[in-house]
């Protein structure tokens, strides 16, 4: 008798001890899942710092490249003005005539009033969204190949679905991305549709 009370009272103490480790052990999952919920948040929030800073790397170099080619055509038309202005007063010379000297100087201000559009960069997200669907477009350069219009190539690359924003709105867009993330009311992948209209470029 003296050994089942013994048992019995043996029983109730593993029972109590199996209750605090059960109740430890959901303390322990509910602080291992907020762990890691953390750190998926966290290392979203760094997916979007990597991306905010290709982007705008990619930003700067196409800018430049852009600078590049608007001091080569600005240099090419003073070139091709000269010599437009050289040749007509050469013929003026060798005919003495004022009218040819008049059409030398109309072709060389012809020359020099030609424009093309330069300097107009964006950023553009796709139908896959943010992170991955990301690119840098050049509008000036699209427009200069393509020999169209600006507010032409915008407009067909959002028809196309393209949400398009300028590199400093895109930046604003992804730091209010990463407070979102990091507070857990977002999480990645963001589709285009996801970001507000106030956030495009025009």
């Amino acid at each position: 008798m003296e050994a089942m009370r013994h048992y019995h009272q043996l029983i109730k103490v593993l029972l109590q001890q199996a209750r605090k480790q059960r109740s430890a052990l959901e303390l322990l999952t509910g602080v291992f899942s907020n762990e890691a919920q953390r750190l998926f948040r966290y290392d979203q929030a760094i997916c979007l710092r990597r991306l905010k800073a290709r982007v705008m790397h990619e930003v700067s170099n196409t800018l430049e490249q852009e600078t590049t080619a608007s001091n080569a055509f600005t240099k090419t038309a003073l070139v091709m003005g000269a010599a437009e202005f050289a040749l007509g007063g050469l013929a003026a010379a060798m005919f003495r005539s004022r009218r040819v000297f008049s059409v030398s100087t109309h072709l060389a201000q012809g020359e020099l009033s030609k424009t093309k559009p330069f300097g107009t960069v964006l950023v553009a997200v796709g139908h896959g969204g943010l992170p991955n669907d990301v690119e840098v477009v050049s509008l000036s350069r699209l427009a200069r190949e393509s020999g169209r219009l600006e507010s032409d190539i915008e407009a067909a690359l959002q028809t196309s679905g393209y949400l398009l924003m300028t590199p400093q709105t895109f930046s604003n867009v992804l730091d209010e991305l990463k407070c979102k993330v990091l507070n857990g009311s977002l999480s990645l992948p963001v589709a285009g549709e996801q970001l507000s209209s106030g956030w495009a470029s025009h």
